[in-house]
């Protein structure tokens, strides 16, 4: 009777399992509102690009996803839309500048659909060059870790309005004649493979100050380094890209009912002309 019993309930679970499986459907995919903006303290409004999320199994076209025709606010000014940009969306009125201190609400609806964030703009932001000035040319010299000896250094004591620093070293030339070849095995470890070297290079920084050192060029000629003092939205979103972070697990706090950044930053700068 017992092992009669069991045969049923064994069928029984088999039966439900069949079952179960045909009435299964794949999820159905809503499109979500994706933000990607920073407002530079400073500089008209500009560059707000405004898309939509696709099926991760689907093929993915970044101008076909794009928002057009949606209305993008900022503190309650309309932007425009580029005619040769789709989904780009910019500040015509010259009196638009994001400014030091001030907060931004965004606001973007389209298809039936809102996301909106808010960010506010760090203070001023500058820096103290010690060991080089403006327009300087710089002798580049190969090292061996993070840690070589620095060329200069950037410092900004007594400024904590930000969480986190950016640094970006952007090359006025980057091709392949004034390219600094290194195929050295440490360089591939703390540079990246050859091909990987980009341009701009980008890094950042907890700290007040920077070690500029071989690690920030990757090509000859004149050079701007910028370092931008970045909001705390920004700080939240790149947690979520940290290999020691779950996986998208801040993606969704910048942006309410939607996905993206929409960050600030306040910079200063320095031209540099790099040889070998």
């Amino acid at each position: 009777m017992l092992k009669t019993c069991l045969n049923i309930f064994v069928l029984l679970l088999f039966v439900f399992a069949i079952i179960g499986c045909e009435k299964s459907t794949e999820p159905e995919i809503e499109p979500k509102l994706v933000i990607n903006a920073e407002l530079k303290a400073g500089e008209l409004i500009d560059s707000v690009f405004v898309s939509w999320t696709a099926d991760i199994t689907e093929y993915y076209n970044s101008r076909e996803q794009r928002a057009s025709g949606a209305m993008v606010k900022i503190n309650g000014f309309r932007l425009n839309e580029y005619p040769s940009a789709p989904g780009v969306y910019y500040a015509s009125d010259p009196d638009l500048v994001a400014r030091g201190g001030e907060q931004y609400h965004l606001e973007v609806i389209a298809d039936h659909e809102r996301a909106a964030a808010t960010t506010t703009v760090p203070l001023p932001f500058q820096f103290t060059a010690n060991g080089v000035q403006e327009g300087d040319t710089l002798q580049y010299v190969p090292g061996d870790s993070w840690f070589s000896e620095a060329f200069f250094t950037l410092e900004w004591y007594g400024y904590s309005n930000a969480p986190v620093y950016r640094i970006v070293s952007d090359a006025d030339t980057a091709i392949e004649n004034n390219f600094i070849e290194d195929d050295r095995d440490v360089a591939n470890i703390f540079k990246g493979e050859e091909e990987d070297r980009t341009n701009p290079a980008i890094w950042w920084v907890g700290d007040q100050f920077v070690r500029i050192n071989w690690m920030f060029f990757n090509y000859t000629g004149w050079h701007d380094l910028v370092v931008s003092a970045m909001d705390s939205n920004y700080y939240e979103y790149r947690q979520g890209l940290n290999f020691n972070q779950f996986n998208g697990q801040n993606f969704n706090r910048v942006v309410e009912n939607g996905y993206g950044i929409f960050a600030s930053s306040a910079s200063d700068t320095i031209p540099i002309y790099v040889v070998e």
